[in-house]
């Protein structure tokens, strides 16, 4: 046996002692691992997960023909059932090119769970022979349980917490593993075809044949028999591969675009502002933010320079009175746990605006702020922006503050007027470096969020400036939630005191 061999296989159990020693014994061990099905117990994927990371030759190889071998022998069983064919063209996906090593096995960890998943079910399937079962059945192929999904990003997180993948991550510069794995896995999802499956299927099956000819070459002759008719089960597989993968095609793309969709909002949950403490929250997102100006710094930032206008560093004199008649608690002691202190977010200039009734002021949002919140602008100076750089440098606004992507509009209903505060944005260092500047001096308003009345709301207009900050490129922005399609929906909060 050859070394490479040898050390493939020191990666899966090793083989107990006696009945597989010498050179026949190896071989007849390799045969009665590569028999190994998608196993109950997770600690026995190691061979999926950890093993990518070694780069040892082989390895891979052999995990690929394990999981081929016991596609083909399910299709075989359960007489080619649609979410069998699904389970192998999973398999197949993950060949495609554009995986390397490492984001290889993050794929096999996830599919791991999924073909198990399908693998159980149909087992179940196969024992019920009522009219109740084909009602199961069909209601079981028309998508696969989401729990599954949730128990294959578990995985996933596990498997990007250990050590050697931790590093593996580091030297790669892959900061982001999750929307970096989802960029990868829609490159192959675009790449999905029956041709291209099946072209894979050749090459494992090719691949496959090999390892059996050295097996029946050096292997004990009771095996050989078995090898010859296991091959002959999977070239029945390969006949009806192009019907099978056919069918399998459109749940096999339904399948990604949820692993797809759930990565993009894990990666984004890692950076997403959360009601109550966000200390540890926002500071990974504005270290992310701080990375990307890293990479290219935006031309909305500012670096090295004096603030153009200084956020005020105390409440003026005259605002104490004009909150005792109704005007939004900004200052320091503030009860509203928003409000507090957010004089500072003006530059030099601050008055006491009542807004009348009918008159309509604007919001930038993005897919996961509320519309009830405390900062707003003329319909004005809304008017004047022409671009989400624009709108970040003159208003001020970080992008780990506030994404964009939507706008909305209050309209002041009849009979009170609004009371507001209004002035120039104050110019804003990011905490984390603050020779990084955003200039302000654009006029905004800041409002008490609980006085908003949801039904003077608009609906939510796109601002036609994209929902991120890169070209489109999750690696270019960190920080990008995954949107899907956007909803335009709303958010409203309820009060925080009354």
């Amino acid at each position: 046996m050859s070394q490479e061999l040898q050390n493939a296989l020191a990666f899966y159990e090793p083989a107990p002692q006696g009945t597989y020693s010498g050179i026949e014994g190896k071989w007849l061990w390799l045969w009665e691992t590569l028999q190994g099905d998608f196993h109950e117990n997770p600690s026995t994927a190691q061979i999926v997960t950890g093993t990518v990371i070694s780069m040892i030759p082989l390895v891979d190889q052999i995990s690929d023909i394990r999981d081929l071998i016991a596609n083909c022998r399910k299709i075989d069983r359960e007489g080619g059932d649609t979410w069998t064919w699904v389970a192998l063209a999973l398999t197949l996906v993950g060949l495609f090119p554009v995986f390397g090593s490492l984001l290889k096995g993050c794929f096999k960890v996830m599919v791991f769970y999924i073909r198990r998943n399908i693998f159980k079910t149909q087992h179940s399937m196969s024992k019920m022979k009522s009219e109740i079962a084909k009602t199961i059945k069909s209601k079981a192929e028309e998508k696969i349980d989401p729990a599954v999904f949730d128990e294959s990003i578990a995985a996933l997180k596990r498997f990007l917490d250990k050590p050697a993948v931790r590093k593996t991550l580091s030297y790669m510069e892959v900061h982001k593993p999750f929307l970096h794995v989802a960029g990868k896995l829609d490159e192959a999802r675009k790449s999905l075809a029956v041709n291209s499956l099946l072209e894979k299927l050749d090459e494992l099956m090719r691949v496959t044949r090999d390892l059996f000819d050295s097996i029946v070459q050096w292997g004990p002759k009771p095996v050989r028999d078995r090898v010859e008719a296991l091959w002959s089960l999977m070239e029945r597989v390969r006949d009806k591969a192009d019907e099978g993968l056919a069918r399998a095609l459109r749940p096999v793309q339904d399948c990604l675009d949820q692993l797809i969709n759930r990565l993009r909002v894990e990666g984004d949950n890692a950076y997403r502002a959360r009601v109550g403490n966000n200390t540890h929250v926002l500071g990974q997102r504005e270290a992310a933010e701080l990375e990307l100006i890293g990479r290219a710094k935006p031309d909305w930032v500012d670096e090295g320079v004096k603030p153009k206008y200084p956020p005020l560093e105390d409440l003026p004199e005259d605002a104490l009175a004009h909150i005792a008649k109704g005007w939004p608690d900004i200052s320091k002691n503030s009860s509203h746990a928003f409000l507090g202190g957010k004089y500072n977010t003006f530059g030099g200039s601050l008055r006491a605006v009542a807004v009348s009734p009918g008159e309509r002021l604007y919001r930038v949002v993005d897919q996961s702020s509320v519309d009830n919140s405390i900062f707003w602008m003329r319909e004005a100076d809304f008017s004047e922006l022409k671009s989400k750089g624009q709108w970040r440098r003159e208003f001020a606004v970080w992008k780990h503050w506030n994404e964009n992507g939507e706008y909305i509009i209050y309209t002041v209903p009849s009979g009170q007027p609004l009371k507001v505060w209004e002035g120039r944005s104050g110019t804003q260092a990011l905490t984390a470096d603050s020779g990084f500047m955003l200039e302000g001096g654009r006029v905004q308003i800041a409002l008490n969020p609980d006085e908003l009345n949801p039904k003077f709301i608009s609906p939510r207009y796109k601002t036609g400036w994209g929902y991120d900050d890169g070209t489109g490129d999750l690696e270019l922005d960190p920080l990008k939630p995954y949107l899907g399609l956007p909803e335009l929906t709303h958010r409203w909060e309820m009060p925080e005191n009354k």
